[in-house]
């Protein structure tokens, strides 16, 4: 991929909050056309083009700032700790780049957007040897196969963000009730679970 020129900070700031309204736009309706957005921008179109020539290189853009976002909460995860905690630390985590992480996956079912898929598999993988590490020590549940309780998990997070984003669910612990609550769902005893999400919470406060 090219890289992106160097952008004054004038030039930056409507390339930031393009993206910014793109993203909402998108996630509340993925068809959004370039005028839509650049309406919800409030931008002329000349503007919006001289950054994105395209609704392709727009989402792109969404797409690059999306895994950027995404790959530097997945490189604040110890892997080396027990499975549960990792888990609680990855969910926390990602919670806060909810927004571009469901956009990626709506993206990806509405377009078949290829390269979201694959660039979330670092993601999967994490998932997965955590599921199998935890699997192996008997910390969690073995009755499904690791692959198909990574795919549950990332399911479920989904729906709690769209719950919480939709306005059906609010509190300002939400961060740690979804990883208290993905821990349960794979076999994490209610009390451990409890546990091991708030101290996870705690520590991504500091």
């Amino acid at each position: 991929m090219t890289a992106n020129p160097v952008l004054g900070p004038r030039a930056l700031a409507n390339r930031q909050r393009i993206l910014a309204v793109a993203g909402k736009e998108l996630l509340r309706d993925p068809a959004a056309s370039m005028e839509d957005i650049a309406v919800a921008a409030g931008m002329v179109r000349r503007t919006l083009y001289g950054h994105f020539p395209t609704r392709e290189a727009l989402v792109d853009g969404l797409r690059e700032q999306a895994f950027e976002q995404v790959g530097r909460a997945l490189d604040t995860i110890d892997i080396q700790r027990s499975p549960a905690r990792a888990i609680a630390d990855l969910t926390i985590a990602l919670w806060p780049v909810g927004d571009e992480f469901r956009l990626l996956l709506r993206l990806d079912e509405t377009q078949s957007c290829v390269r979201t898929t694959d660039r979330l598999d670092s993601v999967r993988r994490v998932v997965i040897t955590l599921i199998e590490r935890g699997q192996a020590d008997g910390s969690i549940s073995d009755d499904l196969p690791p692959f198909a309780v990574a795919a549950m998990l990332v399911a479920m997070v989904i729906a709690l963000l769209n719950a919480k984003n939709d306005g059906e669910w609010a509190g300002a612990d939400a961060a740690e009730v979804a990883g208290r609550t993905c821990l349960i769902t794979i076999g994490v005893a209610r009390e451990a679970a409890v546990e091991i999400a708030r101290m996870a919470a705690a520590e991504s406060a500091v």
